[in-house]
């Protein structure tokens, strides 16, 4: 049988990377040909992992180019940007991204990708080779929208415009079974939670398009060994592990023994791209559609120093972000407080009592997986029924609607709750019940197991058929 080669195609942003890295290292391990196409700021990591890395551009805007394929004359900006740049964007690639895989050798045999891009799913299909998508969330449903949404985007001239040139060129109808964002692959979707927490296709759009679909839950997908993403617009300069490990008082944290270390972080997109936009409808479940992520961030590093500030036994990793007025206009960080634009997540978790995280899938994960209760504080999208999964499996305390229940003195309760020392916490007892869990899931293994048995199940079939 032809030696495997795995090629992943994947968005530039941190949560979508980093569960990848460790199943990339564990193919290369296992002697697989691996090539990963993703933006050139993630270039670093995808080499240290083993992999071959290729340019895939990213998805933020439109080139002028691209306006003018595909963008009617006198329409808003808003009305054209994100999500709807993205399908614009998967046709222009597509010619592309097919001469770049027909050129590899030894040739492909499966395609591992985010099911935010149609691309990879289209040219794996018309390379006759199978598809595994890697969705870094807890199911489909935790992103479900309402059908007058989906209705809009894919009315949308933009996206009418780029799904016809892919179905005119490729014969392949991308909204057949899948939508914007949703483009999950037939023969299986990798899922980085475990069944307890999976949300699957709900009734509507997604049942209608990809309820039969299989996926498969394997847990979190982390390896300390294998270096990380900490911060997109950091990548070049902050993402490297000696570096960020130098930036951290290890010394002071090691030797804080009678203090409760508190980890607080709210990602990497709020504090990125949308750091001066408004959230708008990614953000219409939790009350804070009308904020920037500038407004939301500052909100909540505000209510922290005043709930934290006064507690002397803990000491609390603050991470900022890289936007350089990320705390203009805000207290000075109390005394108890250890600020930074990143941190090595992964090394810091186990040694923290508590986590207060805006609940994107891969924190979550991470905290659980080492059996850290958390404060949920979701921004938008998945995180608000992430941090209610949380609080409904006993494992933290949610603020779901920040704006109206986030307050000093009930986050200072909250964290209280969660730092107790006493060996019956039931939120910590629940964390370490889930993190028994996920690592029985399989992990990185198990994922690496589901891509290459969905590789070989197609060759043997191929070899069948030229047999026959």
């Amino acid at each position: 049988m032809a030696q495997q080669h795995v090629v992943f195609v994947n968005i530039g942003a941190a949560g979508h990377m980093n569960p990848t890295l460790p199943v990339v290292s564990e193919l290369c391990a296992r002697g697989v040909a691996v090539t990963y196409f993703v933006e050139a700021k993630m270039r670093e990591v995808v080499e240290a992992a083993g992999a071959h890395w290729k340019l895939l551009e990213g998805h933020k805007e439109l080139t002028e180019e691209q306006k003018a394929k595909y963008v009617p004359a006198g329409m808003l900006p808003d009305e054209y940007e994100f999500p709807m740049n993205m399908l614009a964007q998967a046709a222009d690639q597509l010619p592309g991204l097919l001469s770049e895989l027909r050129s590899l050798s030894p040739p492909p045999t499966v395609i591992v990708y985010d099911p935010f891009l149609p691309h990879p799913l289209v040219a794996a299909r018309i390379l006759g080779i199978p598809a595994v998508s890697t969705l870094t969330m807890p199911g489909p449903g935790v992103i479900a929208r309402p059908a007058p949404v989906t209705e809009k985007w894919e009315s949308n001239e933009v996206v009418r415009r780029a799904s016809k040139e892919i179905r005119d060129a490729y014969g392949v109808d991308v909204f057949e079974n899948g939508g914007l964002m949703e483009f999950y692959s037939p023969q299986g979707s990798i899922v980085t939670t475990i069944d307890g927490l999976f949300v699957p296709p709900v009734q509507g759009m997604q049942r209608d398009r990809f309820g039969h679909f299989p996926f498969t839950c394997v847990g979190p997908l982390v390896d300390t060994k294998v270096k990380r993403v900490s911060h997109p617009s950091a990548c070049d300069a902050e993402s490297k592990p000696s570096m960020e490990s130098s930036e951290l008082p290890w010394d002071v944290i090691d030797s804080a023994e009678s203090k409760r270390l508190v980890l607080v972080s709210l990602g990497t997109v709020a504090n990125s791209h949308l750091w001066d936009k408004k959230l708008s409808s990614q953000a219409l479940n939790n009350g804070l559609e009308n904020c920037t992520g500038k407004e939301i961030v500052q909100f909540v590093f505000r209510t922290v120093f005043e709930a934290l500030q006064e507690e002397e036994d803990l000491l609390v990793v603050l991470v900022v972000g890289c936007q350089p007025d990320v705390l203009d206009g805000l207290p000075t960080p109390p005394s108890n407080f250890i600020v930074r634009k990143t941190v090595p997540q992964i090394e810091l978790l186990p040694k923290c009592h508590a986590f207060l995280s805006h609940c994107g899938a891969n924190s979550m994960h991470e905290a659980l997986g080492f059996g850290i209760p958390l404060v949920g504080v979701p921004l938008f999208g998945d995180q608000v029924p992430n941090s209610l999964s949380v609080a409904e499996a006993g494992a933290g305390i949610a603020f779901a609607s920040p704006l109206k229940t986030l307050t000093g003195p009930g986050l200072r309760s909250a964290m209280r709750q969660l730092v107790d020392a006493d060996p019956g916490n039931p939120f910590r007892q629940a964390a370490v019940g889930l993190s028994k869990r996920m690592q029985a899931a399989g992990g990185v293994q198990r994922a690496t197991e589901v891509i290459l048995e969905t590789a070989m199940t197609a060759m043997a079939k191929q070899s069948a058929l030229a047999g026959a």
